[in-house]
């Protein structure tokens, strides 16, 4: 996020202030992740914009999928929704979720096969009447536990912690130049 003239990796944290290298990584991490995705989830939610708070949840279920597990999308995706959000532990359920509101999310800007988001339902995941609903508001929660378990992991694992660097530095590359400049 670039302000005036300075890009931001975090809230409240410029590109160049980020530790790749150092013992800030794992905070200036889970900063960026709760300040770009999931409060601003909760924020939505607040508000009643159920569809914008699931936007922002399943592109930061993406992101931590990618980060924990590499290539792969697809297989990356499930893998992580089944291991580390609770709701999910049906093969079948994992994959309705990732084909209709991943994949229809990133590539059409719609959720598939009349699925939703939606604030009336009392558990994460519900299916009514063959439809797939989601509350975005138990989904936070979820994904926040699975973001504090991820850090968790990245503080016991140093070579878990050096890919996330690795990662960082490759797929921001652009960023930290500009930021250096």
């Amino acid at each position: 996020m670039r302000i005036g003239d300075l890009l931001y990796f975090g809230p409240g944290l410029r590109f160049d202030q980020v530790d790749l290298d150092g013992p800030e990584l794992l905070k200036q991490f889970e900063n960026r992740m709760m300040g770009f995705y999931i409060e601003p989830a909760e924020k939505c939610v607040r508000c009643g914009y159920a569809f914008a708070a699931g936007v922002l949840l399943v592109s930061c279920i993406d992101a931590l999928a990618r980060l924990r597990f590499g290539d792969g999308v697809g297989r990356r995706f499930r893998r992580f929704v089944c291991q580390e959000l609770r709701s999910f532990f049906d093969d079948s359920l994992t994959q309705r979720f990732y084909d209709e509101f991943r994949n229809g999310l990133v590539h059409e800007a719609r959720i598939k096969n009349g699925g939703q988001f939606s604030l009336e339902t009392n558990t994460t995941v519900t299916e009514l009447g063959g439809l797939l609903l989601i509350n975005p508001d138990y989904l936070a929660q979820e994904v926040r536990a699975a973001l504090q378990s991820y850090v968790t992991f990245l503080s016991q694992d140093d070579r878990a912690r050096e890919r996330l660097a690795q990662t960082l530095r490759r797929d921001h590359l652009d960023d930290f130049r500009v930021a250096q400049a």
